[in-house]
């Protein structure tokens, strides 16, 4: 076999998978099965062929490897006695440990990983705490477990340290005191995967320190050298370049994004073009790469190029982080190294494989990492797609010579071919995942991926001379980055103008992995067609699968809570297409438009708003709602109360009328109609007079042939009897769901109002921990005793409701 390697490492990532979508039982039967079978395989092949084979011992080992990769993810996903307890609360106390990265952020305060880390619990934090959450163990038996120094059985980031408490450099050794928290699991539809992106890179635990203490130095660590260095390059780049060059450079070249602005990410993220703001494989390759060939044209052995390159791209990776990325190609740059000094073949699927196997046995969560995973799948579609597709090509092209003929393409047309080839394989290998990961594509990338990559060589060069020459003179370092400099504008003003042609965004939603292997299936399919000149079969082949789009049963319709803190968001999405968004705002989580809403929306696929409803305009119900505002997020309708506290001055109205944006206003018996689904107001009243803006909350009830559901807002109890339908009204039935009011203040959801109402399940937005103790225990209590099932955001994330109009389901989005 050529490359047994890429096979251990296929079974290192099935295992993993296995290991990820299985419990331990399952996991282990599942490899007695496959053993069992490989067994039985061995003794049929040998009974026939009477002969040896080593495809057997392949076998063997790939089985070996599928069951240490879930070996592997078991031990990485186990909680020990500290984890149980911060799954349940923060520990406060004293952490120890030695620096391994120092990042300072734009607010002046110090970002830290930290590793080798002990932690020493506070002991009145033991008697406050502990004793609440773990009944059933004695205070005795947890503080003689936990007075001692516990070794942390991973890194920790410490967050929040001010700069002013002293010079902090990499490869320190130091104490703290403050809060450990367990990394925050993700909690709503589109929303960063904090967890899977620190486990990923090895950090399990978040420090918010108070006092920090340098116990002891290391001058000679590399990691203190490399650090020193990094932070001489970035005072360089910020006395020479204005702000907006210098926070692209840095983030370039020396991998921090602190400095980036919001408009700078979205820029580059809509143009596709978000891998350059991340320090990838590129950067070593390039680094590396130049060094390497740059000592060979001067006639430096084999031997001393490669310690020198391969020396140097350590020190860079280290001075950057080793993230995930940095982590494969460094592994892949010294296999090639390796292979030039031994005179050997270099093959990229092998060394690839050989980088998997490593980084998922150090880190088995990098499987899951959204960077990680469509880094590799680039490398496999060069090392392995590409050579198929070029080699298909060629043959194409010969097939259309007439015989005789010798081809004759000129060396700048080739290389433009060749270039535009492999940047559509790489586009087909790793869109299916963009799309899963981000939601979103950017039909433009394969175009401006043409002039950015090979851009990067003289930007990086710039960019290195640029950063060496200041430690001699800033002048000779404003010179050097002059290329650089010309570069990042020219990349500007290219995206800006792209970004305002048609179709430069495309926002999909998050495809589930069977429509993902689709895709997969049909790019393979075209690529074949094209191969064989079958342009009538690909015509029709289109059209199956339009039909076949368009002949799908009818999408249910869907509703989730978005868990927002101490505050409420409903999103709604209609069968019809339709898209809905009734309140948006907290007062426990800040910048929520843009870390929840847009990317909450973005996973169902949905690029604007046609309706926004504000029941009333507290701050928990609207912060959210004119974030979006301030986005010029497109909205085609904003649905307002129709009170008088509405019409005379309204802070929000205002903002909205700025921007554009259209209003409307409902109140009892108004109805908004969306096919099958009408959503009614039953309160409040045409011009409602109440100085409390709760009382005056829009009351809406949802109706979808047998499915109902109740939106009440913040309404208090006093009004809830005014929900029951007036003379001449259609009666309402028992609603399936209730949307309970006030975050489920024992002041709102009477007696009376359940015994109207009888909801089957109960669903509550509130925040964990909140000031205001929501949801009350007396309206946990009305509710259970009323026989309906309860969920909140704050036990189990963002709730999520399908329905078809005859039956319905709710899940927590996060699951365990």
């Amino acid at each position: 076999m050529r490359r047994p390697l890429f096979l251990f490492f296929i079974g290192l990532v099935l295992g993993e998978a296995a290991a990820i979508f299985l419990n331990r039982i399952g996991f282990f039967v599942m490899a007695l099965f496959l053993l069992i079978f490989m067994i039985f395989c061995f003794i049929f092949y040998r009974k026939v062929r009477r002969e040896q084979s080593l495809f057997f011992i392949y076998e063997v080992l790939c089985w070996f490897f599928f069951l240490m990769g879930g070996i592997a993810f078991f031990r990485a996903s186990y909680f020990n006695e500290i984890d149980r307890i911060l799954s349940k609360k923060t520990l406060t106390g004293t952490l120890i440990g030695q620096v391994e990265y120092v990042r300072q952020n734009a607010e002046g305060e110090y970002q830290i990983t930290v590793r080798e880390n002990s932690f020493v619990v506070n002991e009145n934090h033991l008697k406050d705490g502990i004793k609440k959450n773990l009944k059933k163990c004695s205070i005795s038996s947890i503080k003689s477990n936990l007075r001692q120094t516990k070794k942390l059985p991973g890194k920790c980031r410490l967050v929040k340290i001010p700069v002013s408490k002293g010079k902090i450099y990499p490869g320190d050794f130091i104490t703290c005191t403050g809060k450990l928290k367990a990394i925050e699991e993700q909690t709503n539809p589109g929303e960063f995967n904090t967890k899977i992106y620190y486990y990923s890179v090895g950090i399990r635990y978040q420090f918010f320190g108070e006092n920090l203490t340098r116990k002891r130095e290391s001058p000679l660590s590399l990691h203190r050298i490399a650090g020193s260095v990094r932070e001489r390059i970035d005072a360089i780049y910020r006395h020479i370049l204005s702000d907006t060059e210098y926070a692209l450079l840095k983030a370039i070249f020396l991998g921090d994004k602190t400095d980036l602005s919001k408009e700078q990410k979205h820029l580059y993220e809509e143009n596709g073009m978000a891998h350059l703001l991340a320090v990838s494989g590129l950067h070593v390759s390039i680094v590396g790469g130049m060094l390497f060939r740059f000592l060979r044209k001067k006639g430096r052995s084999y031997a001393f190029s490669c310690m020198v390159g391969s020396g140097i791209l350590f020190f860079y990776a280290i001075m950057t982080g080793f993230g995930n990325s940095v982590f494969r190609a460094a592994v892949m740059f010294f296999c090639f190294l390796l292979a030039q000094y031994f005179g050997a073949e270099y093959d990229m699927i092998s060394s690839m494989s050989l980088a998997g196997i490593l980084m998922l046995l150090e880190q088995p969560w990098r499987l899951l990492e959204s960077g990680c995973v469509i880094s590799f799948a680039s490398i496999f579609s060069i090392g392995m797609i590409l050579p198929i597709a070029k080699e298909l090509w060629e043959k194409r092209s010969q097939n259309r010579l007439i015989a005789g003929e010798l081809p004759t393409e000129s060396p700048g047309r080739k290389i433009i071919r060749q270039a535009f080839l492999a940047n559509i394989v790489i586009s087909m290998s790793i869109t299916p995942l963009l799309l899963r990961f981000f939601y979103q594509w950017s039909p433009y990338s394969i175009l401006l991926n043409l002039f950015v990559i090979p851009a990067m060589s003289p930007l990086l060069i710039s960019a290195v001379l640029g950063g060496l020459l200041g430690f001699f003179s800033y002048v000779a370092a404003f010179l050097g980055c002059i290329p650089a400099v010309v570069l990042l504008r020219t990349f500007e003003m290219i995206f800006r103008l792209v970004k305002q042609i048609p179709g430069a965004v495309i926002v999909t939603g998050c495809p589930p992995w069977w429509e993902i292997l689709f895709l997969y299936l049909i790019e393979i399919s075209f690529f074949f067609l094209w191969y064989y000149r079958q342009k009538g079969f690909s015509v029709i082949f289109c059209l199956f699968l339009i039909a076949g789009r368009c002949f799908f049963t009818v999408p249910a319709l869907k509703i989730t809570m978005l868990d927002v803190g101490q505050g409420e968001c409903i999103f709604i999405k209609m069968p019809t297409g339709e898209s809905m968004l009734i309140d948006g705002g907290s007062t426990s989580k800040k910048n929520i438009a843009e870390y929840t809403l847009v990317p909450a929306l973005k996973y169902y696929g949905t690029d604007h708003l046609d309706y926004v409803i504000i029941t009333h305009t507290d701050e928990d119900h609207i912060s959210g709602i004119r974030e979006l505002f301030e986005q010029n997020y497109p909205i085609k309708h904003i649905v307002l109360p129709d009170t008088k506290a509405m019409n005379s001055s309204n802070t929000i109205r205002k903002a909205g009328k700025k921007k554009g944006y259209s209003f409307l206003k409902i109140s009892r018996a108004d109805q908004l109609n969306f096919g099958a689904i009408h959503l009614r107001c039953l309160h409040p009243q045409k011009g409602w007079e109440a100085e409390d803006t709760n009382s005056g909350s829009l009351v809406l009830y949802l109706t979808y042939d047998k499915f109902t559901m109740l939106f009440t807002g913040d309404l208090n109890g006093e009004q809830e009897s005014l929900l029951e339908p007036d003379r001449g009204e259609e009666s309402m039935p028992s609603v399936n769901i209730l949307k309970v009011a006030h975050h489920g203040s024992k002041n709102s959801t009477t007696k009376s109002f359940l015994e109207e109402f009888q909801p089957q399940k109960a669903i509550i937005s509130a925040g964990k921990n909140n000031l205001y103790g929501h949801p009350h225990k007396e309206t946990i209590k009305k509710l259970q005793k009323n026989g309906a099932d309860i969920y909140g955001t704050l036990w189990g994330g963002a709730i999520i409701i399908e329905s078809d109009g005859q039956k319905y389901k709710i899940n927590y989005f996060k699951r365990g």
